[in-house]
């Protein structure tokens, strides 16, 4: 699915996968933001990428928003292609040594893999034609991270698990459902900060780590999200 011309989502609903995975194409290269979970999401993702005749350009990294099992799972795989991973302690360390509520939560064992790098909050990252910037947003795991993507005018924001946007039929209208706050490690009084942060950004394009995308006021439908935390 093209989201700009060239930031592409490779997999998500539309491609019978639980989470969403985003691929951002440089001049000469590309980059993943997370890396969903299992050989099956995995390959989802490879043949997105030939539907978009991208098969041909090199995928040197890999940004992960969270160690989640959905969200980080397939890290290892990423090690055996030779990509360059990117994420966030405490998430890091849990994806390199074991992950056991990952295991339980999911029924399926933990594959360790390696973090390459150690993101920092507002560390930025310069492309030939776009920029990324990592933003620690934590709360629904305390090694959650997003990214903002600048390119070809746009600015988006990448969240992985904050919250994520249902339609309200029968209306042409939009809501938003909060992520899963059942984790050992969520903390309320971070994700509220968290969301708080991203409704700053100025971004006009989000890319959650589930369901869709939304085009629009992203400040605006981060607040909502605030706001909600606050309610619930």
């Amino acid at each position: 699915m093209k989201i700009i011309e060239n930031i592409y989502k490779t997999s998500g609903v539309e491609f019978e996968t639980n989470s969403n995975t985003f691929v951002l194409e440089t001049e000469d290269e590309l980059i993943f933001f997370d890396l969903g979970y299992e050989e099956k999401q995995w390959n989802i993702m490879k043949n997105s990428l030939k539907r978009w005749n991208l098969s041909d350009k090199k995928i040197t990294k890999a940004f992960i928003t969270h160690g989640h099992y959905d969200h980080a799972g397939n890290t290892f795989r990423a090690n055996e292609a030779g990509i360059e991973v990117y994420g966030a302690d405490p998430d890091a360390y849990k994806i390199e040594n074991g992950y056991p509520e990952m295991e339980k939560l999911f029924n399926r064992e933990w594959v360790c893999g390696k973090v390459d790098h150690r993101l920092s909050d507002g560390q930025s990252f310069a492309f030939k034609d776009a920029t990324v910037t990592a933003y620690a947003f934590p709360g629904h795991s305390l090694g959650s991270y997003g990214f903002v993507i600048e390119t070809k005018g746009y600015r988006a924001l990448v969240t992985g698990d904050a919250f994520f946007i249902k339609p309200c039929p029968p209306e042409d209208a939009i809501d938003i459902d909060l992520a899963y706050m059942g984790g050992e490690d969520f903390n309320r009084e971070c994700f509220a900060s968290s969301l708080k942060k991203m409704s700053e950004l100025h971004c006009d394009i989000l890319l959650p780590g589930h369901y869709y995308v939304y085009y629009g006021d992203v400040d605006a439908l981060c607040a909502k999200a605030y706001e909600a935390l606050k309610e619930n």
